[in-house]
């Protein structure tokens, strides 16, 4: 891994940006929801300017959160790619591919269920109510750093509230992580100011970059089995018309995979079929 990283993948999502606290700042039809996408981009550009700053030349960012097209394209800082809008291969990882020499996470939350959690939730907080790797609980955080383990990149960086930090480091114990709130209860916390939380941001980010030969890609054992366990019955029953489901019990279905990025394909499609029996249920 070289130490002079100029390839660099960002992922964004909106929960665990500065600031942010409650779905009316995240949703697309909520009224404080133009306020969440100027915090969200200046989340952003920190993280860009922090790897600016240590000589990155190719800088790929996904907009990861929702409708995939959040972040104006006039407000990015000009030195970084957008990879907006969806759906698209490998949704909140979309880009990532062997080359990039860091991968980094802005805006992240923690899985759904964890105490204090800002926004905790996993993929879709309707529809899913658990997923497991290979017998391990995992968040987004995880699944997407999996994903990035897979192409040889490693995940560097981590910016969110403390529990997506210490979530974090279950999966990769030296990420470096810039905590910009302190969770009260799901949907309250401890802010840092927006300037201080991206100053923060930047520097950390610099940090990380200069110290990944610390930091080994995240990787899952193939062939690799993943358990999703759904919110509703009725959504399990309609992701058993997939030919690769096994049925575990009323709300859980599991599958297997030779390879990461067909069983996240795979969970994807699955997360997607038992959504769209949402409004139905009983």
């Amino acid at each position: 891994m070289t130490n002079n990283p100029k390839k660099i993948f960002i992922s964004i999502d909106m929960e665990g940006i500065s600031g942010i606290v409650g779905g009316g700042m995240t949703g697309e039809d909520q009224k404080e929801y133009e306020y969440g996408r100027m915090l969200m981009v200046g989340d952003l550009n920190a993280a860009i300017e922090g790897a600016l700053e240590v000589g990155a030349d190719e800088i790929v960012v996904c907009d990861a959160h929702g409708s995939m097209m959040n972040i104006k394209p006039g407000e990015i800082n000009e030195a970084a790619y957008l990879i907006s809008g969806r759906p698209k291969p490998d949704l909140m990882m979309s880009g990532i591919s062997e080359g990039f020499d860091a991968a980094l996470y802005v805006g992240y939350h923690s899985m759904k269920g964890t105490l204090k959690g800002v926004l905790a939730h996993t993929i879709a907080g309707g529809t899913v109510d658990g997923i497991f790797i290979n017998g391990r609980e995992t968040g987004e955080f995880g699944l997407n750093a999996a994903l990035a383990g897979y192409h040889n990149v490693p995940s560097v960086f981590v910016s969110g509230d403390d529990a997506v930090s210490r979530e974090a480091k279950t999966f990769v114990p030296n990420i470096k992580t810039a905590i910009v709130k302190y969770g009260v209860s799901r949907a309250a916390a401890k802010c840092l100011h927006p300037k201080k939380a991206r100053t923060l941001i930047r520097n950390t980010v610099k940090e990380a970059l200069e110290n990944i030969g610390d930091i080994d890609p995240y990787r899952v054992n193939e062939p690799v089995e993943f358990k999703l366990r759904y919110t509703s019955s009725t959504m399990a029953d309609a992701a058993s018309v997939l030919p690769y489901i096994d049925r575990v019990n009323g709300r859980t279905v599991k599958a297997t995979f030779k390879n990461y990025p067909d069983a996240v394909r795979g969970l994807l499609a699955a997360i997607t079929i038992g959504g769209t029996t949402i409004r139905r249920r009983t």
